[in-house]
């Protein structure tokens, strides 16, 4: 019945070949304009899977109360010193603040003014009262200058305290740390450099730290999931503020990360990959067509049939969902080597039917004969993405439906467009042999020692599916991303600190009393590293440390506030400041090097051209004011609790309806997939209703392992239930199958000898491998049931090879990107293909053995 519907069909399209052929182009220019007026890709991640589960609606309800923590940009600002790393950050922010039409909200989390006035409250009581005791020794020096605030006043004292040591008022080693970081400043000045001296580490006796020399400002800009890269305009603004602010010219670095950083590179490396994979992907194509057909017509007609195809399948795609996802992009790449596997199997046929039978009716009996096989894969290898549908993970259950379609597209065009348009083209040349002649002594040594290859199959395939538990599932995003991109790279960077991690949990409490009992439990995990709420904000030992601040503001009053300050100097009154400077150091300080060699970069300064002072005076003195700014904010702190918290601040731990929030940070390598999955089963025997991005990427793992475990179960069940309704034997059915067992057993092992792991992206393959596998082993098992006795030196075979070449060399084409989770479903399809082809070639002929009933000679397939 199928192969009258087919050979009546295809006779159809030959005899109105032109007419087919121009209403097909049509369609395709039709949907092609569609396409292109409809693309749209969603890059949402947060679309991938289904908001209906539980943990997804705990993630929604955690951002309603704390909004300002969803989307976010992250901008690293990184500085030699504490004074450029503040004054960077500081200029950023403002930039950022002002542009209202880029960003939501932007934010300093470890910094502004809260932290300027109170930040000494947060340090032990020993490091703010060492803190006040260097304050106090330079009390002279800041005293002097504030009074004279110019290159002139800050010369001019040095040369006060360099006397001092020619009395033996001011010992030496007291002076060595200020003259050697003025002297850098100095030299780095008149080379043409612009980095500031850095007036807190010379005044405050503190090592500078991670906490000094880096800043971060939280963003959350606006942004446009129609791009591919949906932060891409508020990105930029900051890279060109950046540039503007001339920071690098300061020893400042400034990098973006965070996830809306992370998803745009992640996505514009996709693309670029994808690109990439496509060129790829048809110039191997079409090598593998011409070796297989032997005609560039029939190459022409295959191809322009699977281009048809694929305008037709996207259009479908945007008519029917809207948009692209991230996942079902990529089947663009898989579509190539699907069709081309039809075109391929219908080509073949057509030149063995010319050569066995001539050209006269070659179509229309190569339709027929192709009928079922071709049928019977198309709905294989739809089934297999079909079972995707009704899963949570809809970045799948959307390119499950697109490749229903495609295969109902491809299947259709290559019964209709591809005899239409080789009866168009007529291709020329003498018919000859499509089969493998050669292969005829394979043949006989797979019959003759078929047991021994079975039983070796046997072996591989028990040995997989023994080793099948030791296959692990990665279910971490971040190791699918390319660790070289700057976003990833400074991701890498913050993780060193434990309380940067992207891995930390979120619970939600009715009160901070609640908060703060479920917060001593969490401590005691051995899992936990940190636990912090509203109440951790809450200095400790504030009595002490206000009382040190409270003193040092009574000593510093007066040298913070002067009387009065000095006009700015001319220009020669700097030159002669400078000049005295250096007699001074040449007099007091002769055995000094670095005194010697301030001495000479003085000299230096002095006979510079006066235009040179203004930008010595930006890095040498006017970075002082902001320091002592701070310091005069500081000693007026005041006591700091829950209530006199800022708004700013309070709002990240407290909601508007009093709900408290509890961020918890986990000890060892949180990177660690294992490690990850521990934290999260300790917090949720304390709290099972944690959230947060740790458990958002464990339950985005399960939820995904799930739906493939669940989707490939379906598959596998529909696929047998269609073989048993088409081959109606089960022991044609178990013919079938048995290779598909085999190859999934072989894979297994391969992946878990070689540490491949499963991850989001290289399961997408099983499904597809599944497809592909049935659709092979249909071939094969009809012919077998047609009575073909040599299966290896048939048109079949070399069909069936070449077009495992020209889909192997699409995922190829995957495996080559420059995107680490797009190269593992590459790597993925390519072992699962080969390890198909093996099987199909080796343990099916072994397996089936003689067919129940001998070939005619017009039945050799």
């Amino acid at each position: 019945m199928l192969e009258s519907v087919v050979f009546r069909a295809v006779t159809w399209c030959e005899r109105r070949a032109a007419v087919v052929v121009g209403a097909m182009l049509l369609a395709a220019v039709l949907a092609g304009a569609f396409v292109v007026h409809a693309f749209k890709m969603d890059t949402d991640t947060a679309n991938m899977i289904s908001p209906t589960l539980p943990w997804r609606q705990q993630v929604a309800h955690f951002n309603e109360l704390f909004p300002q923590n969803t989307g976010l940009l992250v901008v690293v600002v990184d500085g030699k010193t504490p004074d450029a790393t503040e004054d960077a950050t500081a200029a950023l922010f403002e930039k950022m603040l002002s542009r209202t039409d880029l960003f939501m909200s932007v934010r300093r989390p470890d910094g502004g003014r809260y932290f300027e006035q109170h930040g000494l409250l947060y340090l032990k009581k020993d490091e703010v009262q060492k803190i006040a005791d260097s304050v106090i020794e330079a009390q002279p020096f800041i005293g002097s200058l504030t009074a004279d605030p110019s290159l002139r006043g800050l010369f001019d004292t040095l040369s006060t305290f360099v006397h001092g040591v020619e009395s033996n008022a001011v010992p030496i080693s007291r002076l060595e740390k200020p003259l050697a970081a003025i002297s850098r400043t100095l030299s780095d000045g008149l080379a043409g450099g612009k980095q500031p001296l850095s007036w807190q580490t010379l005044l405050i006796d503190r090592q500078a730290d991670q906490n000094t020399l880096r800043h971060l400002i939280l963003a959350q800009p606006n942004r446009d999931f129609s791009a591919l890269k949906p932060g891409a305009v508020a990105s930029q603004y900051v890279r060109d503020q950046i540039k503007e602010l001339a920071l690098a010219d300061t020893g400042v670095t400034v990098r973006l990360t965070g996830p809306v950083a992370l998803n745009d590179e992640e996505f514009g490396t996709v693309a670029e990959g994808m690109g990439l994979a496509l060129v790829v992907s048809v110039a191997l194509v079409l090598l593998f067509l011409f070796a297989a057909l032997r005609s560039v017509k029939l190459i022409f007609a295959t191809f322009a049939t699977l281009i048809v195809g694929l305008l037709l399948t996207f259009a479908f795609a945007f008519l029917t969902i809207g948009s692209l996802n991230l996942i079902s992009v990529g089947f663009a790449v898989m579509f190539i080597g699907l069709s081309i596997d039809f075109g391929i199997q219908f080509g073949v046929r057509y030149g063995q039917e010319r050569f066995e039978h001539g050209e006269a009716g070659a179509l229309g009996r190569t339709g027929g004969a192709m009928a079922r096989p071709l049928s019977l894969a198309a709905a294989a290898i739809a089934l297999g993405f079909a079972a995707f549908i009704p899963t949570a993970y809809r970045g799948v259950s959307e390119l499950g439906l697109i490749a229903l379609a495609g295969m109902a597209i491809t299947l259709v065009l290559n019964f209709t467009l591809l005899p239409a348009l080789l009866t168009v083209l007529k291709p020329k040349g003498a018919p000859r042999e499509m089969g493998f002649a050669w292969a005829a002594g394979v043949d006989a040594f797979l019959l003759k020692r078929r047991w021994l290859v079975v039983g070796v199959w046997t072996l591989i395939t028990v040995a997989g599916l023994a080793l099948s538990p030791r296959l692990t599932f990665d279910f971490n995003p971040l190791h699918l991303k390319d660790p070289n991109v700057e976003s990833m790279a400074t991701m890498l960077d913050l993780m060193r600190d434990p309380l940067r991690t992207p891995y930390e949990s979120e619970l939600l409490a009715p009160d901070i009393k609640t908060a703060t009992e479920i917060a001593a439990k969490l401590k005691q995990l051995p899992e936990v590293y940190a636990v912090i709420t509203a109440q951790s904000l809450v200095p400790q030992d504030q009595k002490e440390k206000l009382a040190i601040l409270s003193d040092l503001n009574d000593l510093m009053g007066l040298s913070l506030d002067p009387v009065s300050v000095r006009e700015p100097p001319t220009d020669d009154e700097v030159r002669a400041s400078l000049r005295r400077c250096a007699e001074k150091l040449r007099q007091a300080m002769a055995s000094s090097e670095i005194a010697m060699g301030l001495a000479r970069l003085l000299d230096q300064a002095a006979e510079a051209d006066p235009a040179l002072y203004p930008q010595l005076k930006r890095m040498l003195v006017d970075g002082l004011m902001p320091r002592l700014a701070a310091l005069k904010a500081a000693m007026t702190a005041g006591e700091v609790t829950l209530d006199s918290l800022p708004p700013e601040v309070k709002r990240d731990w407290i909601a508007v309806d009093g709900t408290a929030r509890i961020a918890v940070f986990p000890s060892g390598d949180d990177n660690n997939s294992e490690n990850l999955a521990k934290f999260v089963a300790a917090l949720r025997g304390v709290a099972p209703d944690v959230t947060g991005p740790a458990v958002q990427i464990y339950e985005s793992g399960r939820a995904v392992s799930d739906a493939f475990r669940t989707a490939t179960l379906t598959a596998l069940i529909t696929v047998t239930l269609l073989l048993f309704l088409v081959l109606r034997r089960v022991r044609d059915v178990l013919y079938a199958l048995a290779p598909l067992v085999a190859a999934g057993g072989s894979v297994i092992l391969v992946m878990v000898v070689f540490g491949m792991p499963l991850n989001f992206a290289n399961i997408i393959a099983l499904p597809l491998l599944l497809g592909i596998g049935i659709a092979f082993d249909i071939y094969f098992a009809v012919n077998w049931r047609r009575g073909v006795e040599h299966p290896l030196s048939t048109a079949t075979a070399r069909a069936v090879l070449f077009s495992a070449l020209a889909t192997g060399s699409s995922f190829g084409g995957l495996a080559v990107s420059n995107h680490p989770g797009t190269a593992s479903i590459g790597a993925l399809l390519l072992l699962g293909l080969a390890v198909v082809l093996a099987t199909i070639f080796t343990l099916m002929p072994s397996l089936m053995g003689r067919p129940p009933v001998p070939a005619s000679s017009d039945k050799q397939n």
